[in-house]
């Protein structure tokens, strides 16, 4: 024992504990990783001293003595320091595992007391558990008296099968080896023991219980037993029928494991390489591609009569892969409530990029072959694991069936060198994956010169942290036979764990920290470097300090702006805002060159961050407030979605009258510019067939699988982004709706969408439901398939109808293949390319009932097209002609935006693709809920035209039966304009006007005069009244007092 006097020492000045704060950062930041200790616990008394007083520089002293003399072959050491008053006086001591190294024992110890002196400082006891070895320090006597508190009792979280007969032989190994602690220890002075039962009870004839007791070497054998008698009662109270556990206690310690956790003194030599194992699935370095291994269908079938289970499967089986991009290694579905599944994958960063979905879309397809008709399946790859039941068992840990690839032996050998390296490695990447959210752990050891060990532990995400520790646990304790293990290499696969082990790297070792020079070389430090190391830190802690009085004004107004914008659902966005000179900044000013896109929203830039994180900054313009409703709208919405086939918002900017949202660059543009540009890029049928399964799983995800039931009302091409994989992500959320989830659908006053993609009844009624969506989409597959815009010329330029009904002719004629866009060239499926021009027509019916969910949509993809229903005549199906003035092309932009324009005539937000209004000289229009257009010559006040669909009559047609032409018009969202050959134009037939006294928005506009607006008009203005009742209108006043 050292006493250290006071009066021998001197108060250290502020600069020098200065430098030693900055060295002891330096000397723990730089610990090589791989000879680690590893810490377990510590407790700091509540009784504490005062800052600034002789304890703590007392305290120093001790810790640093303790440290100075935990070299050579020390593994206890005690030291006193005594004070001027009594109560000022210390006593400390560490120990170390009696079988560890002295360099690990030294490394251990210097970590303890740092950790110690910048934790528990004011504290008058404190003692601290590593996993090598143990310092305490208190202000009374502790040499030679038992202490029991404070305690860390520790158990592993994994069980065992028949714990009664377990228990008994661990009582009865464990006591003999507290009773060799005690009194026969043949370990030098120290009083510490381990001892080793085989034929383990109640798990396995080929395991090993390994068992261990220490006390501190100055207790009486009398104590030490006595001590550690409590330690084992305590193992009893904690760790019943688990298979493994510890007691540390200040005195003394007990552990027992299923795997060996400290060094056997064996009378082998160590050989100069560690044996590998061979095996043929032994992936070498970071292989590129997946590597199947195994898969375990379960002896239970389902009756093949039970078509729904199946489809439910395919459609779980298609979500999976089509999630499996998304940058996510989990995700788990359910279709139902019927069918559960998940896939998990390595952690990202130690895959090759798209690793994670190729080995997941083989996993469906193989699991799909070989089990399809079980109810119950799993299957293993190198890089990733897939399973599905028909019971719900997302937060259930379960460890069979079982898959292994070990190296044994038929006898127990004497206990192998790596085998203690191989378990220390497994256990710490265990607790490294259970206690981190990713559920994934992994250790890198040096085992000699030429081989290092890579050790990897992963749970799926849904495990607790117990359950997670538990499943590991038994991989490690039960799975492993490590008396047998004939060499390194292997792994053990559960459904809800797994770990793997090699001697060559089959992950990303991103830890630098291993890196790290020698004990030797950090003392010869020079001064110069330690300098540098001092005045960084005060250069740093000026900095910081300046940046936080600088900003903290900054963040206040940036709260009020959340605040008075988005109310309670400030705290859910704050994270995602950025301040504007960072958005100037990755634009360039916003700078013409990154200019990618442009629409009545505002225009969109590319940009780069400080990262190097490309972005897309899409700056709403100052003048648009239907914009700014649409920003709230989306910032709102897009922030709680997350799906690989969603536009991914990063961020928004509210400051300084700028509103600016912050979404992934995708750059290869939008849907609209591949399929309608004037130099249209070639999508290839396989590429056209994975976008529309994608927009799907985006769309049933918004519908089905979000947190927030989501109808976008504005799914189009140009609303389609494409990634570099041609993965579709679903763009603009600014029309979208949140609705109930079992809300049938809403209603709305305010039309909004795009001309030719909205459904009927939204746009004649502004009823919405997910329904319009599907209307939506069903127009966008067509679209696809053709490579024609919804409105566009067919066979020749004197008929121009809409693509529904050229589909739909195509269809009745039994020549679906007609509408295949002629640049796909390559091979294609006939049977593909059918069952999704059926899937479109399905989408697009009139009545909304008869149109699928997406959920049904989704199982249709994988179904033979046999087995989906004959769809009925779409909606919108034209007889006649349209003016071609009122639609006509719709640009593209780099990054796609809402380009649609809106009509300017009206207030309801409607939006017609490149209507080009007419302003004519002399002519006065107005416009009805913005979707009739009427014109009248000045002179005459006749009706000489509107904006929408002509219907032609002949001399022997009655121009007063506008009823006779109902047939006609019936499924028209169009008015029609009625034209006869000698008395010209006689009225207006529009399927609106049913619902036309809900509304009021008429506008009256003319280039020279407004009082022309009020002419009358000459013929009286008949609306059908078969369909619509008899409602006479003499003048354009009388239609907008009716109105």
């Amino acid at each position: 024992m050292v006493e250290l006097s006071k009066s021998n020492t001197i108060m250290p000045s502020s600069k020098t504990l200065l430098l030693i704060t900055n060295l002891t950062l330096l000397s723990f930041a730089t610990t090589e990783a791989q000879n680690d200790p590893f810490y377990l616990y510590k407790d700091c008394s509540s009784d504490k001293t005062s800052p600034n007083t002789s304890f703590q520089f007392n305290l120093k002293n001790l810790l640093s003595s303790l440290s100075s003399n935990a070299t050579g072959n020390t593994p206890f050491y005690n030291a006193t320091i005594n004070g001027e008053n009594p109560s000022d006086s210390i006593y400390g001591l560490f120990m170390c595992r009696a079988d560890v190294s002295s360099h690990l024992c030294q490394l251990c110890v210097r970590n303890a007391t740092q950790q110690l002196s910048s934790e528990c400082s004011l504290s008058k006891q404190a003692v601290i558990w590593y996993e090598e070895c143990m310092v305490w320090y208190s202000t009374s006597f502790i040499f030679s008296s038992v202490a029991t508190t404070p305690s860390s009792p520790m158990k592993n979280s994994g069980k065992v099968p028949k714990p009664e007969r377990f228990m008994r032989l661990v009582f009865r190994t464990i006591n003999q080896t507290a009773d060799e602690a005690s009194f026969q220890s043949s370990i030098g002075n120290n009083k510490f023991a381990t001892k080793e039962a085989t034929n383990v009870s109640g798990i396995s004839q080929t395991q090993t219980l390994y068992c261990l007791a220490q006390c501190i070497p100055n207790l009486s054998p009398h104590d030490c037993r006595t001590c550690l008698d409590d330690a084992i009662r305590k193992i009893q109270e904690c760790c019943e029928g688990r298979i493994g556990g510890r007691v540390l206690f200040p005195s003394c310690n007990v552990r027992y494991e299923m795997y060996p956790f400290y060094n056997v003194r064996s009378a082998t030599p160590v050989p100069k390489l560690i044996p590998e194992t061979k095996t043929s699935h032994a992936d070498s370095n970071l292989s590129e591609f997946p590597i199947y291994l195994s898969h375990n269908c379960t002896n239970k079938t389902f009756n093949a009569n039970n078509s729904a289970f199946q489809t439910h499967l395919t459609t779980l089986l298609f979500n999976l892969a089509s999630n499996a991009t998304t940058g996510n290694k989990f995700y788990t579905a359910d279709v139902a409530n019927t069918v559960f599944g998940l896939f998990l994958c390595r952690d990202q960063e130690d895959l090759p990029s798209g690793l994670c979905g190729e080995c997941v879309k083989n996993a469906t397809h193989e699991i799909s072959s070989k089990c399809g008709s079980f109810h119950e399946a799993i299957i293993w790859y190198s890089q990733c694991m897939l399973r599905y039941s028909y019971r719900n068992f997302f937060n259930e840990m379960e460890t069979g069936p079982v898959f292994s690839e070990l190296n044994t032996t038929n006898k127990d050998d004497e206990q192998n060198f790596f085998t203690m390296k191989l378990a220390k490695a497994l256990d710490q990447a265990a607790i490294q994956a259970g206690d981190s959210d990713e559920k994934y752990g992994k250790r890198t050891t040096k085992l000699n010169d030429l081989q290092t060990l890579y050790a990897l532990a992963q749970c799926t995400q849904n495990l607790s942290i117990e359950d997670c520790k538990g499943c590991l646990g038994i991989v490690i304790g039960t799975s492993i036979p490590w008396s047998r293990l004939g060499s390194i290499g292997g792994r053990v696969l559960y459904p809800s764990c797994n770990i793997r082990f090699e001697l060559f790297q089959f992950y990303k070792d991103n830890d630098k920290s291993g890196t790290s020079s020698s004990p030797e070389r950090r003392k010869g430090k020079s001064p110069i470097i330690i300098l540098i190391v001092v005045l960084a830190s005060i250069s740093v802690t000026l900095f910081f300090a300046a940046y936080y009085f600088l900003h903290k004004n900054a963040r206040k107004r940036r709260a009020a702006i959340l605040e008075d914008n988005f109310g309670l659902e400030m705290a859910t966005l704050e994270s995602l805002q950025f301040d504007l000179a960072t958005i100037i900044a990755a634009t360039n000013r916003f700078s013409d060159q990154n200019k990618i896109g442009k629409g009545g929203f505002g225009e969109v830039y590319k940009g780069i961050l400080l990262d190097g994180l490309q972005i897309a900054v899409k700056r709403l313009s100052k003048s648009s407030k239907q914009g700014s409703n649409e920003f709230k709208n989306e910032v709102l919405l897009i922030a709680k979605l997350q799906h690989r086939n969603l536009v991914t918002l990063i961020g928004f900017c509210l400051e300084e009258q700028e509103k600016i949202l912050i979404y992934e660059y995708v750059p290869n543009k939008s849907l609209d510019y591949f399929l309608f540009d004037s130099q249209p890029q070639k999508l290839s049928w396989s590429q056209r067939y994975n976008i529309i399964g994608g927009i799907i799983q985006g769309i049933l995800y918004l519908h089905e699988h979000s947190r927030l039931k989501v109808i976008h009302r504005d799914l189009k091409p140009s609303n389609i982004l494409l990634d570099e994989c041609m993965i579709p992500k679903i763009s603009d959320f600014g029309l979208a709706r949140i609705v109930e989830i079992n809300q049938d659908q809403g209603s709305t006053s305010v039309i909004v969408g795009t001309y030719g993609y909205m459904s009927p009844e939204y746009a004649m009624f502004g009823q919405f439901s997910e329904k319009s969506d599907v209307f939506s989409f069903g127009v966008m597959v067509l679209e696809i398939i053709s490579g024609k815009k919804n409105f566009s010329s067919y066979e020749s330029h004197r008929i121009t109808n809409g693509l529904l009904s050229y589909v739909w002719k195509q269809w009745s004629d039994h020549t679906p293949l007609n509408i295949l866009d002629p640049d796909i060239t390559e091979n294609y499926s006939e049977i593909e390319v059918i069952k999704c021009i059926q899937i479109g027509l399905l989408c697009v019916q009139q009545d909304p009932d008869a149109r699928p969910t997406m959920v049904t949509v989704a199982s249709y993809l994988t179904s033979h097209p046999i087995e989906l229903p004959t769809p009925q005549e779409p909606a919108f199906f034209l007889h006649g002609r349209m003016d071609e003035n009122a639609v006509a092309n719709e640009s593209s932009s780099n990054q796609s935006i809402n380009t649609s324009t809106p009509l300017i005539f009206s207030n309801n937000q409607m939006s017609i693709s490149q209507f080009l209004p007419r302003y004519d000289l002399n002519i006065c229009s107005f416009s009805v809920l913005g979707k009739l257009q009427f014109q009248y010559d000045d002179d005459d006040d006749d009706l000489v035209s509107n904006s929408y669909v002509e219907e032609s009559l002949d001399e022997d047609d009655s121009i007063d039966g506008i009823s006779d032409i109902d047939d006609e018009v019936t499924d028209m969202i169009q008015p029609v304009r009625i034209v006869h050959p000698t008395q010209g134009v006689q009225g207006i037939q529009n399927p609106f006007w049913n619902d036309a006294l809900h509304y009021n928005n008429i506008n009256c506009s003319h280039p020279d005069e407004e009082d022309i607006c009020g002419l009358e008009m000459p013929s009286s203005f008949n609306v059908g009244q078969e369909l619509y009742g008899d409602m006479d209108f003499d003048s354009k006043d009388a239609v907008k007092n009716a109105v």
